[in-house]
């Protein structure tokens, strides 16, 4: 077993005992009526992941990434995720009952294997 495995099933087993339930949803926006009502959203399924804090997993693998916009914060996710990370394609995120956008998603990899899903939040305004 390499280290990025190692380091992977770590991250999994802290994720496992630390995280919590949330639900990601993909969604695009489309207009209505030549747009004069604004835009629409279109929901994509609902799918329930178990995260954690981005900075409770920072104390545990000792790695950073970066600073983020005033009022976001991250979140790790299981290397099991699955995210279309092209095209229009967006996703939100209920978290402790409070709904997100995800702002940006990005793997973290060690020794070529993925580790873990590192997304960044903000607040939803609707």
């Amino acid at each position: 077993m390499g280290i990025g495995t190692s380091m992977r099933d770590g991250v999994t087993a802290v994720i496992n005992s630390i995280g919590s339930t949330v639900t990601i949803t993909s969604y695009t926006n489309a207009t209505s009526d030549s747009g004069y009502s604004g835009q629409v959203e279109t929901d994509g399924t609902p799918v329930s992941e178990i995260a954690v804090p981005f900075s409770e997993l920072k104390n545990v693998s000792k790695q950073k990434f970066g600073d983020l916009e005033i009022g976001g914060f991250q979140l790790a996710l299981k290397s099991t995720a699955t995210f279309e990370i092209s095209g229009d394609t967006k996703y939100k995120i209920t978290y402790n009952e409070e709904k997100y956008d995800i702002t940006n998603i990005q793997r973290f990899f060690l020794d070529d294997t993925l580790i873990a899903w590192i997304i960044e939040l903000s607040k939803r305004l609707d």
